[in-house]
């Protein structure tokens, strides 16, 4: 698969999608994927431009597994496409990533959302058979087009979840450094600075709502921590124990909520356990109306204990001060309630 060389932000530029193929000398077979909501809103629009570029074959997808990304890499393989094009969220994103990924060939990745830092990632979220969910190892996309228009309109909610998963490298970062302390890692200096750049650029920007202007600063974050990422040739920048907590909840929750919500609360309840300061964290979450109360999340105090005494269990390569904690149920009841109260 070739190696990223185009990454595009800003306003307008869904309507430049056949300029920049032709730029970049992309012609032939083109795959276009998307899900049945994002095709009914730009679909028309992204398929015409296609058209004048080359041979518009279309996939529209509802679901996520492996199963399914593979059996797209197969076809890609076997009809020889030149091109993959996926547009959506992070479920047609991570199909389309892996299977190009797996077949070795040139992906135009266009998100309509800016939920998580998947979207410039070199990690594809899949479902396993029983529903779970598995992170994979694969590659970035070879181009990147991000319209701050196309993510402005998307679900407030959606980029409030954006907001959490890049908060949670400020806890990220600790667990790293920890780890190295211990000799149960390696440091990866260019890495880190990459995701501790993904951090300062939100967490310092002037703008305290969501507007157009701030999206863009979000989608630019998200985008340092998936090179972050690439750099390190592993997740390890940006996913410290929050995200363990988070794979706990996708685990054993029955309710689901957004990945960067679930790691938002991971990072608080976290400090708040380590006896470490989340007041910047707290106050900026706060800031933009991001509510990671666990008990209006769905999350119950059982759940919310049992997620955190297996978090470490979620990633046994991963190691993060959970593992030295203390993690006894009275103190985790305690930290719920508190949270519960705080927040």
């Amino acid at each position: 698969m070739p190696k990223p060389n185009i990454l595009k932000i800003g306003s307008g530029y869904i309507n430049k999608v056949e300029v920049l193929l032709k730029e970049n000398r992309i012609s032939g077979k083109l795959f276009y994927i998307t899900d049945p909501v994002i095709d009914g809103i730009y679909g028309e629009n992204i398929r015409k431009q296609i058209e004048k570029v080359g041979y518009l074959k279309t996939e529209i997808i509802d679901c996520n597994t492996i199963s399914y990304a593979m059996a797209v890499a197969e076809r890609v393989i076997a009809t020889d496409i030149d091109c993959i094009i996926g547009m959506g969220g992070g479920k047609v994103l991570d199909v389309c990533k892996y299977a190009a990924y797996i077949s070795k060939t040139p992906y135009l990745s266009i998100p309509t959302t800016a939920a998580n830092d998947g979207l410039a990632s070199p990690i594809a979220v899949l479902k396993r058979k029983d529903g779970k969910p598995k992170s994979l190892g694969c590659a970035m996309a070879s181009m990147i087009v991000i319209d701050t228009e196309v993510i402005a309109s998307s679900p407030l909610q959606l980029i409030k979840a954006g907001i959490g998963d890049t908060i949670s490298n400020y806890m990220a970062l600790q667990d790293w450094d920890f780890a190295v302390r211990r000799g149960r890692d390696t440091m990866n200096g260019y890495a880190y600075l990459m995701s501790q750049a993904s951090l300062d650029a939100l967490m310092k920007t002037q703008y305290d709502h969501i507007c157009l202007e701030f999206v863009e600063v979000l989608i630019k974050s998200l985008v340092l921590s998936g090179i972050a990422m690439d750099f390190a040739g592993s997740s390890r920048p940006v996913s410290g124990s929050e995200h363990l907590f988070s794979h706990a909840l996708d685990y054993y929750a029955e309710v689901k909520n957004f990945h960067g919500i679930q790691v938002a609360l991971g990072t608080v309840a976290i400090l708040k356990l380590l006896g470490k300061s989340y007041d910047k964290v707290l106050e900026y979450l706060k800031r933009f109306d991001v509510d990671i109360n666990p008990m209006r999340l769905g999350i119950d105090e059982d759940t919310f204990v049992l997620c955190m005494q297996k978090a470490t269990s979620m990633r046994k390569e991963r190691y993060t001060y959970l593992h030295e904690a203390d993690m006894e149920e009275a103190k985790l009841k305690k930290i719920y309630n508190e949270l519960t109260e705080e927040l």
